[in-house]
């Protein structure tokens, strides 16, 4: 892994994911290594994806003159890189971009695949507007290690949202993307923990083949003998609605919101 400390030009940045103003990324790259990721089409970032990380050391200090002069919305953090992989543990950009953003008052909306965001308990509890989302694809650790194998362990996950919906932060779900022949396997059981979690939402996307996504999938999918199978599944629209309509089917009877990305 190479890690690398450089200077931002600016912290925030316009986003446009809906229910977003703001995008805030305190790092660029990633060490969680998720071999569906397409962060790297988005930004047209040339190095191996999930082999590099600039930490972007003086991220808090622009935040902090940037916030003087922005309209109040929405800021989400971790849109193509995740705030709180394993590197925020020694650096802690992300806990003093949210000390930033507190003392100015604007909600923020977290997306994650690590329980260290529990670290930051005390100030997520301070905010007036707060949301935390986890990603989670699948409860099997065999298969979470293979295509996630950075990321916290997914029941650590659930534990972190049990957590910090019993402080009354409102928490929710993204199962994206569907992993064919994966995510399938234990849909009730993942939805389950969710539910036991005390998530408010759960949204769905299926798998989005970009640029280079299928360069890093191809060794895994060949190590498991599924890459016939999910070179025809990854266009199968039909496959995907299926897994969807299920979804929206337990999350109703579990009494959960259920939104579809695609």
């Amino acid at each position: 892994m190479k890690i690398r400390e450089v200077k931002c030009k600016s912290a925030l940045s316009r986003s446009r994911l809906p229910g977003l103003v703001y995008a805030l990324n305190p790092y660029r790259g990633c060490s969680h290594g998720c071999k569906y990721c397409y962060a790297s089409a988005v930004l047209r970032e040339t190095r191996p994806w999930g082999e590099f990380v600039d930490v972007k050391r003086n991220a808090p200090t622009m935040l902090a003159k940037e916030l003087r002069t922005k309209e109040k919305g929405i800021v989400g953090i971790g849109t193509v890189t995740d705030a709180y992989q394993p590197l925020e543990e020694r650096f802690e950009i992300t806990r003093m971009c949210l000390e930033q953003l507190l003392r100015h008052g604007f909600p923020v909306n977290i997306q994650t695949k690590s329980s260290l965001v529990l670290r930051d308990t005390d100030l997520l509890c301070e905010f007036e507007e707060v949301e935390v989302g986890f990603t989670l694809t699948t409860l099997d650790e065999k298969w979470r290690r293979a295509f996630e194998p950075g990321a916290s362990p997914s029941k650590d996950r659930l534990v972190a949202m049990r957590d910090l919906s019993s402080r009354g932060i409102r928490t929710w779900a993204f199962i994206g993307p569907i992993l064919p022949r994966v995510t399938e396997r234990d849909i009730e059981g993942l939805l389950d923990g969710i539910a036991d979690a005390g998530a408010s939402e759960v949204l769905v996307d299926k798998l989005n083949m970009k640029r280079d996504t299928w360069a890093k999938l191809r060794p895994v999918l060949e190590e498991h003998g599924m890459e016939g199978d999910w070179r025809n599944l990854v266009r199968d629209k039909t496959y995907f609605e299926n897994i969807v309509d299920r979804i929206f089917g337990s999350c109703e009877t579990k009494g959960i919101n259920c939104l579809s990305a695609f």
